[in-house]
């Protein structure tokens, strides 16, 4: 039961590691280390990094880094079908953060999953599953 609850909301928070530190410095930003720590550092707006992540990235790995630049979390459901769904992105130029998130939303389109709010997180769907989910409504002037 535990181990059930536990693969259906595996809450993927990044690490800084080095590579959010190569990546605060103007480097190279790599995908961080599957062994994970509990902090990020969201980079400034005007920011840039160059993007380094390696070919065929598992869509958790990426879930992971771009939580690790924008502190957002994410929810990844154990019951997501991302078995071999992998990602390849190539950037030639330096990108901001908000502009890695942009990639980061259409890598995951390219392979049928997207991100919806929920609560405080963002949780990971199948794209065709987004008529069934509970996407909240906003209205201008309301919070």
């Amino acid at each position: 039961m535990g181990r059930t609850l536990a693969a259906l909301l595996l809450l993927v928070t990044a690490t800084v590691g080095p590579a959010a530190a190569a990546a605060a410095a103007g480097e190279a930003a790599s995908a961080p280390a599957a062994t994970g720590g509990d902090t990020c550092r969201r980079l400034p707006d005007n920011k840039r990094l160059k993007l380094n992540l390696k070919p065929n990235t598992d869509v958790v790995d990426l879930v992971s880094w771009i939580s690790s630049i924008t502190c957002k979390q994410f929810i990844v459901p154990g019951s997501l079908p991302t078995q071999g769904k992998t990602v390849t992105i190539i950037s030639p130029q330096p990108i901001t953060a908000g502009e890695a998130y942009e990639l980061f939303l259409a890598a995951l389109d390219s392979v049928g999953l997207t991100v919806v709010p929920s609560g405080g997180v963002l949780r990971v769907i199948e794209t065709s599953k987004i008529k069934s989910a509970p996407i909240p409504v906003i209205i201008d002037g309301q919070d």
